[in-house]
């Protein structure tokens, strides 16, 4: 017989936990940078105020100002919570730094491709500043872009991607330390593809004060407004609340609205694209000359807005669909 060969454990994983306080203080940091913005942002409100705005300027939109506040404020709390879990090695921060940051490097590409594509022709086309101011401005803003937009949420990316990283996460969850074999995974932990549509019903719920910026909404072509474009604003965000909670519970019934809502929304989206006008629609929904300005100057836009229109929900589906294999019937108990 054969001697028993001794068993091979895998090697364990460098502990991560110093570099995690460190981008820990960096999310804290960007936090700090959103919530001063939002500070200036009311001293700014409080100073243009009604009671002492000068003569003839035009009033403050509030509803854009509150949103504004919102959507500021909301990023100053998120990134302090990511850093402060980072800092404490949780790996729900881990995996919440991840989504995070791979949507905001989403945006950044999006903002770039709009930077080199789009914002030479309506500066030129406008005319109102010299070529060298201009190309002054598109170094300084080519800079931010690419720092801001573009390097630094790659580098969150992919710091929080890596394996030694999700190893420290999970075995100071575990209680065991530094010593990690980075295998495996915990039972009963969720699968990111569950935290990402359940983050992305949460933000379904916001999807309520938009009507604070554009108070209408648009239903297979059907331009809503008023009241109507409120209560549907707000039975699309109690239905994405309801989904949020059922996901992250992995209940079918939360994959089934989840799935019915998106599809009802991409049917609309379709509809709404190929039967209505692009600047006709966006002026029955409230948006001005000026506003619609930009596409009349650069009638290419549309089709660009037609395929994101129509990229974003398709997208969505795919990611639903991918799921179902996490989810299980509550009348069989089984997935």
């Amino acid at each position: 017989m054969s001697p028993d060969l001794p068993l091979q454990t895998p090697a364990p994983f460098k502990s991560r936990r110093g570099w995690l306080i460190a981008f820990g203080v960096i999310e804290i940091l960007i936090a700090g940078s959103f919530l001063l913005l939002l500070a200036l942002m009311l001293v700014g409100l409080l100073t243009l105020s009604h009671s002492s705005r000068p003569v003839g300027t035009p009033e403050l939109p509030v509803a854009g100002a509150v949103f504004a506040v919102l959507f500021y404020g909301g990023l100053g709390v998120l990134f302090l919570m990511l850093g402060v879990g980072s800092i404490k090695c949780k790996n729900w921060a881990r995996i919440a730094s991840q989504i995070v940051s791979g949507f905001w490097l989403f945006t950044g590409v999006l903002t770039s491709l709009f930077f080199i594509f789009v914002l030479p022709k309506v500066t030129e086309q406008q005319g109102r500043l010299p070529l060298e101011q201009r190309r002054l401005m598109f170094i300084v803003l080519g800079l931010i872009t690419v720092v801001v937009m573009l390097l630094l949420p790659a580098t969150l990316l992919v710091f929080y991607s890596l394996r030694s990283v999700r190893a420290t996460c999970l075995a100071t969850g575990l209680g065991q330390g530094s010593t990690m074999a980075g295998t495996g995974q915990a039972a009963g932990r969720l699968p990111v593809a569950i935290i990402l549509l359940a983050l992305l019903e949460c933000l379904g719920v916001l999807a309520v004060f938009s009507v604070l910026v554009v108070r209408a909404g648009v239903v297979f072509g059907i331009v809503v407004r008023g009241p109507g474009a409120i209560l549907l604003m707000t039975a699309h965000a109690i239905l994405s609340g309801i989904a949020a909670l059922l996901i992250y519970r992995r209940a079918y019934l939360g994959w089934a609205i989840c799935l019915f809502k998106s599809l009802f929304w991409a049917a609309s989206c379709g509809v709404t694209l190929l039967t209505r006008d692009f600047i006709h629609l966006y002026r029955e929904m409230g948006f001005n000359e000026q506003q619609l300005q930009v596409f009349h100057q650069l009638p290419q836009l549309q089709p660009a807005a037609l395929v994101l229109g129509a990229l974003g929900p398709a997208s969505y589906v795919v990611l639903i669909l991918y799921t179902k294999k996490y989810f299980y019937r509550a009348d069989t108990g089984v997935e």
